[in-house]
């Protein structure tokens, strides 16, 4: 017969009562989701509104926003005479409009970058990469 000592039937009785890794792994991606990515959802719909608002929508059809990290907005942006458009609106107080828009959200720049967000399908119509 095996012999167990007090301190290692107390540390199997302890491992036996504690919470299911699972449990903590839930509570840790919901702490995540609550403390990063929802409030940084929200600045971002916040922003994509009030883009949307603010510039023409044959311009906004032309532009897809990336990213909000350190009070830099990331645009992309598929054709060069469209970044040109963009970068002329930019100088002349976009920034500032989203900014009066937006006042919770701490925006410091506009960072306008030529990219695709979408592909071509057959008919000629855009298929978003990301769904």
């Amino acid at each position: 017969m095996v012999e167990y000592d007090k301190a290692m039937l107390k540390h199997m009785c302890q491992l036996r009562q504690a919470e299911p890794p699972a449990r903590r792994l839930q509570e840790s991606v919901r702490e995540f989701m609550r403390g990063r990515v929802i409030p940084r959802q929200k600045k971002l719909t916040q922003l994509a509104q009030a883009w949307t608002e603010l510039l023409p929508e044959e311009i906004q059809e032309h532009t897809c926003l990336e990213d909000f990290k350190g009070g830099q907005l990331k645009v992309l942006v598929d054709s060069a005479s469209h970044l040109a458009e963009l970068n002329i609106l930019i100088r002349e107080g976009l920034l500032d409009e989203l900014r009066q828009l937006c006042p919770g959200i701490p925006l410091s720049k506009v960072k306008l970058a030529r990219g695709q967000w979408y592909s071509i399908d057959e008919d000629g119509n855009r298929v978003p990469y990301y769904k």
